[in-house]
């Protein structure tokens, strides 16, 4: 599912506290030609939006210390960031009645098909 690389990179923010789906995930995207950042929870999470001025995609696990993914999600709503910060949730055992935020757009189960993955982040980041 190659696609052709656009002028500008499309970028997208892996926040897993499991460094291997963070490896994983980031290298997928990356030979697909999108900027990927990474974070272990979700403050890091907010630290590396900060710095962006651009409109980024979001990839979040729920289960994570310090900040969780749905501590992450409350406090994007709560900063007025729901259009710059699409967000695909990966989880296994999340519901979407659960993910009541206007910013999450899919609920990826874990394990997930990475083709699966790359379709929801294309669309996302049109």
């Amino acid at each position: 599912m190659t696609s052709p690389l656009p002028s500008t990179p499309r970028t997208v923010l892996v926040v897993d506290d499991d460094p291997g789906i963070r490896e994983s995930v980031t290298e997928v995207l990356s030979s697909e030609g999108y900027r990927v950042l990474e974070a272990a929870d979700g403050e890091e999470a907010l630290r590396q939006l900060e710095g962006l001025a651009e409109r980024c995609l979001v990839l979040l696990d729920l289960a994570m210390p310090r900040m969780s993914g749905v501590e992450l999600l409350a406090e994007l709503s709560r900063r007025g960031q729901i259009h710059r910060t699409p967000v695909v949730v990966m989880s296994a055992n999340a519901q979407m009645r659960e993910l009541d935020f206007p910013q999450v757009v899919a609920l990826l189960r874990k394990p997930f098909e990475l083709e699966e993955l790359l379709r929801w982040v294309d669309v996302c980041t049109r």
